[in-house]
Order: C-alpha cells, then sequence, then structure tokens
C-alpha cells in the first residue's frame, strides 16, 4: 500500500518535470482565464421520514421511583397514604385546602350563568317591558325639556333683570357724582376726604354693577346648560327605543358571546385550579416516603415518593431550551448505554412544574414510563440513557431537502422543478413538517421528480443537472406557470 502511494508520487513528480511548461499552463494559467459557468444542483424527490424531536439523558429509577408535589402552593389538609401502601393510577394520594377554590368556583359559575342570561335576552330582542319603558322615558325626557325651556324664557325678564338696570342707574348717578367732586377738588372748593368719598361711592356702584351682570350671565348660562342636557337626554331616550325595536347589533351579539367565553374559561380555570389541588398517583406503584404532615404549608416541590415495582421508569432531564417539546404524552425513544444496540419505546408521562439544576445548567426535570414489551427483565435501577422525546412526525412521506425550497410569503414555499428537457418550473407546494435537513411536501410534487437545490460555482463548459450534461449555451429557463419569473431572475442564489 504504501509503495503505491509512493509510486503515484514519483510518478506525478515525473510528469511535471517533463512537461512543466504545459502543466503550469493548463493546470493554473488556464484555469485562471476561463469564467465558471453555474452548475444545477438537483436531487430527487424521496419517500422517508421526518421526526421533530428534542434530545436528553436520563436515568432508570431503581424500582421506578418518582418524587409527587403539587403544581401549586398552599397548606396540605390531607394525607391519605403512608409509606407501604399500593396504589392504582389515578388514586388520591394528598389534597390541599380548598375553601377559596372552591368558592371560586361558585363565583365563575354565577357569572357563567349571568353572562348566558344577558346573551339570551341580547338574541331574543326586547320585551314589551323594555319597550314601554323605553317609551316612557322618551315622554319624561319631552317633559323635562319643556321646563328647562320654560326656565330659560324666564331668566330673559328676571328679577336680576331689574336688578342691573336699578344698579346701572345708581352707577351713572354716582360717576357724575365722582366727576363733580374731581373737579371740585381740582379747583379747590372741597377737600381730600370728601373726595376720596366720593370715589368710594362710585367704586361700590360699580363693583355692584359688576356682580349683577356676573349673577345674570350665570342665571343665563345655567338655564342654557339645562336646555341643552334636556335636549340630549331626549335623543339619548329617542335612540334607545330605535335600538330596541331593530334589535341587537353584531357587534352587540358577539360583546355578549365574548362575555360568555370569557366567564367560562374563567369557570374552567377555576375548576382546574381545585383539580390541582389535589395530588394523584401517575401510575400503579408502592408509596416509599410521605416527607408531609397535614396542616403544613406545601410549594411546589415533591413529598411523596412513589415506585412502579412492576415496571421501570426513566427520570430525564433537557435542556432549558428545549422544554416545549417535552409534552405528556409525548412518544419517547431510549437507548442505555448498557444496552447501545436496542431502543426501547415510552412515552412521557409527568413534566415537573420547577427546572432543575443539572452539571450547573437549569434543566426541566421529567419522566417517561416504558412500555413492558420493550424489554424483558434486562433493565437494573441506574441505568445511564439517551432519550429522544418526538413530538412531531410523518412515516414515509414525501420529501425534499430544504435547499429546494424557495420562500414565496410566510408559510408559503415553492420549488423549481427540473423537466425533462432541462427546463425548470417554479412550482407551489404545500409543506409540512421540517427538521434540519428535509421538509415533508404535503402537495405540489410526486415520487422521483427532480428539483433543484442551488447553483453551485464549476469550471466547466456545461451546466450539469443531475449528471445530465447540458450545452452551456442552451442556458437555463426557469419558469413559473409556463413563463418567465417577473423581473426575469429567480430567488437569491438561483433556483
Amino acid at each position: 500500500m504504501f509503495r503505491r502511494k509512493g509510486f503515484w508520487i514519483i510518478l506525478i513528480a515525473l510528469a511535471l518535470a517533463a512537461g512543466g511548461g504545459y502543466a503550469y499552463y493548463a493546470l493554473l494559467y488556464k484555469p485562471g482565464q476561463e469564467s465558471p459557468e453555474p452548475v444545477i444542483a438537483t436531487t430527487q424527490v424521496s419517500q422517508g421520514d421526518v421526526v421533530i424531536s428534542v434530545s436528553g439523558s436520563g436515568t432508570l429509577v431503581a424500582a421506578s421511583e418518582a418524587t409527587l408535589g403539587f403544581e401549586v402552593s398552599g397548606y396540605l389538609e390531607e394525607v391519605y397514604v403512608v409509606v407501604g401502601d399500593r396504589v392504582k393510577k389515578g388514586d388520591e394520594l394528598a389534597k390541599m385546602e380548598t375553601d377559596e377554590l372552591e368558592m371560586a368556583i361558585i363565583e365563575a359559575d354565577a357569572k357563567v350563568r349571568l353572562a348566558q342570561i344577558d346573551l339570551d335576552n341580547t338574541l331574543k330582542g326586547p320585551t314589551d317591558a323594555e319597550l314601554a319603558s323605553a317609551e316612557a322615558a322618551i315622554k319624561n325626557a319631552r317633559g323635562a325639556l319643556e321646563v328647562a325651556q320654560l326656565t330659560y324664557k324666564s331668566t330673559l325678564n328676571s328679577d336680576l333683570d331689574a336688578a342691573v338696570r336699578a344698579y346701572y342707574l345708581d352707577y351713572l348717578w354716582r360717576s357724575e357724582k365722582y366727576l363733580a367732586a374731581q373737579q371740585a377738588y381740582a379747583a379747590g372748593d372741597i377737600s381730600q376726604s370728601e373726595y376720596e368719598k366720593a370715589l368710594n361711592k362710585w367704586r361700590d356702584a360699580e363693583a355692584r354693577l359688576d356682580q349683577a351682570l356676573k349673577d345674570k350671565d350665570l342665571e343665563h348660562l345655567s338655564a342654557v346648560n339645562d336646555v341643552d342636557q334636556a335636549r340630549n337626554n331626549l335623543y339619548q331616550a329617542m335612540e334607545r327605543l330605535d335600538d330596541l325595536k331593530s334589535g341587537a347589533t353584531e357587534d352587540e351579539i358577539r360583546a355578549a358571546e365574548l362575555g360568555l367565553e370569557q366567564a367560562q374559561l374563567a369557570l374552567d380555570d377555576a375548576r382546574a385550579d381545585l383539580e390541582a389541588a389535589t395530588l394523584r398517583a401517575p401510575f400503579d406503584g408502592t408509596v416509599t416516603e410521605v416527607a408531609a404532615l397535614p396542616g403544613e404549608y406545601i410549594g411546589k416541590s415533591s413529598f411523596i415518593t412513589l415506585a412502579a415495582l412492576e415496571e421501570p421508569l426513566l427520570q430525564f432531564w433537557v435542556e432549558e431550551s428545549d422544554m416545549g417539546g417535552v409534552v405528556v404524552g409525548n412518544r419517547a425513544a431510549i437507548i442505555f448505554e448498557s444496552l447501545p444496540d436496542e431502543t426501547f419505546s415510552g412515552e412521557v408521562i409527568q413534566v415537573d412544574p420547577t427546572l432543575v439544576t443539572v452539571g450547573r445548567t437549569l434543566a426541566v426535570q421529567a419522566w417517561a414510563s416504558i412500555e413492558s414489551t420493550s424489554y424483558a427483565g434486562d433493565l437494573l435501577g441506574g441505568m445511564n440513557a439517551e432519550v429522544e422525546i418526538i413530538s412531531a412526525e410523518s412515516r414515509d412521506t414525501l420529501l425534499v431537502p430544504l435547499q429546494a425550497l424557495r420562500e414565496l410569503g410566510e408559510g408559503q414555499y415553492a420549488v423549481f422543478v427540473v423537466q425533462p428537457d432541462g427546463e425548470m418550473v417554479l412550482r407551489p407546494v404545500e409543506v409540512g413538517l421540517q427538521d434540519y435537513v428535509n421538509a415533508e411536501i404535503i402537495a405540489g410534487l410526486e415520487l422521483g421528480e427532480m428539483v433543484s437545490t442551488g447553483i453551485k460555482e464549476s469550471t466547466g463548459t456545461s451546466v450539469s443537472v443531475d449528471d445530465q450534461q447540458m450545452p452551456g449555451d442552451a442556458g437555463t429557463r426557469m419558469l413559473e406557470g409556463g413563463g418567465g419569473m417577473p423581473g426575469g431572475g429567480g430567488p437569491p442564489g438561483g433556483p
């Protein structure tokens, strides 16, 4: 082997020495002068699986132990089990105080009933009593408007008008007296005190006139406002009657429906909180530890240990960023370090409500059952395993590489389909699941069709489509619905 390698090295060296000038021209100079032409990378539509999953690691709990606790905080009311008790899946293990939770359900249920009544009334329209009440409101509003208008007219000839006239005449008389005193004082006929006395009386008369005018304006403005308010009340009463006769609008019906939906959601939440206040066994097993007594305040921490002695249980962890893929009911694929050639099937049965620290990293702690058909007693407590939690999958489906997708808009894709004559047509496709490599094609392609995955550089003189050589001067036309793409170009990076 090594001799053969040395032989080729010597042979290459001799060839370079013998034709150094030609080799330089052929291998270095000439390729540098040629413009590389594009090579269309293609692939066939294949059939396979797309699996969306997250990975983690775990340990087979000795005797399938699980530590259990409430998802809510509160005071512990009852503990129904003691160490050694055997329980079935769904059995009650402990219960928190529920007085406030039960009251919340009663209140939420009452709101649902009221919202239902409101919706029923909105849908069936007004009653005779409501119509009669609306008509009476119009009559009352008209009467109030008439009273306000009469009051306004009375202000036009009220006692305040006479007072203003009297104060005005007094003001004129005091003004004349003041002017006469001013001239007499200037001539030295009266003393300063007599002049100031006339001045003060003139000022008092002016102040009384100003106040009378303000009182009259206020009376007038108040009467105008009363008329406006009475008129608005009449308009509103008339609109109310019209609305009753025409029935509920779509917005009113929708508002009533939303009110009922919100009330029902609040009731569902209250019931869920009450249900969460009872701790139930997630599987058949034996109680091995009870770490709390009635009356103690229990946070979101575990205090009962349950062991499924007949069936193993995997305790596993995934990174915090992958928590969305760990949901109760998701399928799990488990490979133990000591059994690397076997894959065990399981299912996520519990996700703890708080993060834990594993190797100085915050992680989600969860639990998975292992199907009894997956093992034959060869699993031991404490075995380490790698676990893959599958949140979505599609089997035996049509696949294309992600590079083949051309995004037309949010959630809209197309691919360039290579025709038998070398042309490429941009065809819309419906895309399903996507992993890091492939995309599921739900509609738009057939198995075996050729699609483009992009353009790569080539120093050759022809364009390659799936290893089929096409003349470089023939070109490659990209068609969309049988015609050229708008603007004459394809997506960035080529077809």
